[in-house]
């Protein structure tokens, strides 16, 4: 409604433009809106799609939520031991192979049992997405989502022709990987598999210190901003019974803090994991006196601080270490690079597939595996033995199942690759470069994705721009395999 009545003054909008020009900033809102009210239904179809995603959309979403939190498989016969298939996915990680497998086939199986609701509940989901966005005219899903992550179609071509290039070089890494474990290739379940067995173990305090260092060097304003948060007790760092897993980073605008949520293991990547929500945490305090829309920031740029902090505590401990551990530290952010880029990619294949499939009649859960396993295959190529796939990734991962964030995916590999590229200029630019970076955070929720980063001297909509976090992976790379040798 409010958008209905907005469009109807539509022709005042340059007068109010010079007669208002305190109200500079809310321009863009007032566009999204007007871009809004060219692609919604009427108040009263609006108002029933509202109630029948709660009853159809969502409800798909929430029968795979509560399906993926109990589905369970006898892991030893003799005691009646179960996992969940959420602690069989956990044990990707495990550094037994036996397990591993184990692990894997058991997940396998238990997803087997339970592929036909699930592909119901897929079906439904594209089903009601699919109709929803043909109703409110949009030419398609994925125009919608670049509308939600506020970036153009010439900057996803320009993203994805990246992930298609920098997959060949995640696929050297992978071979690498292979050799280190003595395998003539990598199965799906040994992606995660740890490196080195007798890897550096962190204490909390050792990873305090160390970020809050590290920050310190880039900018004294993050560092003391993380000594804050250390401080105050924003993390609750400490794995325990009864506590969910993971890691995310929650703000409270009213009071300007952030509360932090990890499971500290003393691996490096754990460290990481702490940087990588604070970066969270500091987009959330340089955007803690900004109104309400100025803090709706998209996806794609909801992970620029995080990648950034991450990066920054990476490069730092690359040149603090060597050896087993330098083997170790290359081996995490590598494996994380593996995710973003090639894992990623197969998702972005996959999901595009099904939504324009779904156009035309149900799929089988057949099919959804075939598709996933042809996405893998494009994606990880030769670098994973063929025979031993996940063809139930549709399963596993929620992002599916989400009815109002189709294409949930490749955002993430946008934030990977856009927070290595902001720390290649810092490197270039030196402490100049701070001003842009608080000005980029500053503006996240002010514009759409390319304009805001244009500001700053960057073309997001051209390869070039990626190129650089791209050649940053190729030197870990190559640092990787002389490293395995």
């Amino acid at each position: 409604m409010f958008r209905n009545k907005l469009v109807g003054l539509k022709e005042n909008l340059n007068s109010f433009k010079k007669l208002y020009p305190e109200y500079k900033d809310y321009l863009f809102f007032i566009e999204e809106a007007l871009y809004l009210q060219a692609h919604q239904m009427n108040p009263q179809e609006e108002d029933l799609a509202n109630h029948l995603s709660q009853a159809g959309g969502e409800a798909w979403s929430r029968l795979h939520s509560t399906l993926a939190s109990t589905i369970s498989e006898i892991w030893d016969e003799k005691t009646g031991e179960t996992k969940t298939v959420n602690q069989l996915r956990a044990l990707a990680f495990h550094a037994d192979r036996n397990i591993r497998q184990k692990a894997w086939k058991q997940e396998l199986t238990a997803w087997k049992k339970f592929e036909i609701p699930l592909a119901y509940a897929l079906n439904g989901v594209k089903g009601f997405t699919n109709e929803l966005d043909q109703r409110r005219k949009y030419p398609s899903t994925i125009d919608r989502s670049l509308f939600q992550t506020r970036i153009s179609r010439k900057t996803l071509d320009a993203l994805i022709s990246t992930l298609y290039d920098a997959r060949k070089l995640l696929q050297r890494y992978l071979k690498g990987k292979a050799k280190l474990l003595g395998l003539q290739s990598l199965s799906f379940y040994d992606i995660f598999a740890p490196a080195i067995r007798n890897a550096k173990e962190w204490q909390f305090s050792d990873a305090k210190d160390f970020i809050i260092h590290q920050f310190n060097n880039f900018s004294p304003e993050l560092g003391k901003f993380a000594g804050h948060a250390f401080q105050n007790q924003w993390i609750d760092a400490e794995p325990r019974q009864g506590k969910m897993g993971g890691a995310f980073c929650e703000s409270f605008p009213l009071s300007g803090d952030s509360r932090i949520l990890c499971n500290f293991d003393g691996s490096f990547s754990a460290v990481s994991t702490i940087a990588h929500e604070l970066g969270h945490a500091y987009h959330h305090h340089i955007l803690k006196d900004s109104s309400h829309i100025k803090r709706d920031y998209p996806l794609t740029l909801a992970e620029t601080a995080s990648i950034f902090c991450e990066t920054l505590i990476f490069q730092n401990a690359m040149k603090e270490v060597d050896g087993e551990e330098k083997l170790n530290i290359i081996e995490v952010f590598l494996s994380e690079s593996t995710q973003v880029i090639v894992d990623i990619l197969s998702r972005f294949i996959f999901e595009s597939k099904i939504i324009e499939k779904r156009k035309n009649n149900e799929l089988t859960p057949e099919e959804f595996c075939s598709l996933m396993i042809d996405a893998q295959k494009e994606t990880y190529g030769t670098a994973l033995n063929e025979e031993e796939l996940h063809p139930y990734m549709w399963a596993v991962k929620g992002h599916y199942y989400q009815q109002d964030s189709a294409f949930y995916n490749y955002p993430y590999a946008f934030g990977q690759l856009f927070g290595i590229s902001l720390y290649q200029q810092y490197i270039q630019e030196g402490q100049s470069f701070i001003s842009k970076y608080d000005q980029i955070l500053q503006k996240t929720g002010m514009s759409t994705a390319v304009d805001i980063i244009k500001e700053v001297g960057f073309n997001i909509e051209e390869k070039s721009f990626w190129q650089s976090s791209i050649e940053v992976i190729r030197s870990n790379v190559e640092a990787f395999e002389k490293l395995v040798g």
